[in-house]
């Protein structure tokens, strides 16, 4: 039975079909037969949050997926949450043996802060940056924060995934084996680059709306800048994850802030 706690990404896995059933109920989920969203966005979303995005009753949305799985009988694989497992590089799940010596480990839950309607990126870094060597950061959240581990990857931070009901639990430990990047991840200011010197400006305004809206716009908005084309993004946070995903991505971003719910982003193509 699909449940409402089901990501995405494995829906669609097992039953690729659902994605017809999806644009069905709404057309928003157009979005996700594009391989770059679907990839990007999928992974972090589950059924009952999709419904909210698209804004359609979520047990409308389930018992038509359920109806799917009624003429395509397959079970879908459920995550053993007893697996040590950990997700690196395009998100492949992978065995991680790594032993957590938990004298070692400093417990960090972000989700009051989250429930407080904050953006927990700053409180993350900081706890990272308070940590000795040889300690690891627990991570308690209520969903799995897969954008913050290429974050804490640039910073020479393995991980290690685990569930327990409805609660993720991420070890975050030291790995001699990263490339590290040893700059802190920040923006740029906009007196860097002018936009008047572009002969196009594409212009949008995200601040009313709730994640992951924010990365799908900005992500179908990519191809459309080139050398003389610019894109201008109104935000009501600094969104600190987009930037390592822009630069692999051949993009940089120019950060301004106006006042603490307002920031205007600037995004230029930096390669071909």
């Amino acid at each position: 039975m699909i449940t409402k706690d089901l990501k995405i990404s494995k829906l669609l896995a097992r039953y690729p079909q659902a994605i017809d059933v999806l644009i069905e109920v709404s057309s928003h989920f157009r979005k996700l037969k594009n391989p770059l969203l679907r990839h990007a966005l999928a992974a972090r979303v589950n059924v009952e949050q999709a419904a909210g995005i698209a804004n359609v009753d979520v047990n409308i949305l389930l018992s038509k997926l359920n109806n799917l799985i009624d003429k395509f009988p397959e079970e879908i694989n459920s995550v053993n949450k007893n697996d040590e497992r950990i997700i690196i590089g395009d998100n492949k799940m992978q065995e991680n043996s790594y032993k957590i010596d938990q004298n070692k480990v400093v417990t960090f839950d972000v989700r009051p802060i989250i429930d407080g309607g904050k953006d927990p990126l700053k409180f993350i870094l900081a706890k990272v940056k308070e940590l000795k060597d040889d300690e690891v950061l627990l991570l308690i959240n209520s969903f799995e924060p897969i954008p913050l581990y290429t974050v804490l990857e640039r910073k020479g931070y393995a991980h290690k995934t685990e569930k327990e009901n409805d609660v993720f639990k991420i070890y975050f430990y030291k790995d001699n084996k990263l490339n590290v990047v040893d700059e802190e991840i920040k923006s740029h200011s906009n007196d860097e680059i002018n936009v008047a010197d572009f002969e196009n400006i594409i212009e949008i305004d995200v601040r009313d709306l709730e994640p992951p809206e924010p990365m799908i716009k900005v992500l179908e908005t990519l191809s459309k800048i080139d050398n003389k084309t610019v894109l201008l993004m109104h935000h009501h946070r600094e969104p600190t994850m987009l930037y390592p995903k822009l630069e692999e991505r051949g993009y940089r971003a120019f950060s301004t802030k106006i006042n603490d719910n307002y920031y205007k982003i600037v995004i230029v193509k930096t390669k071909d």
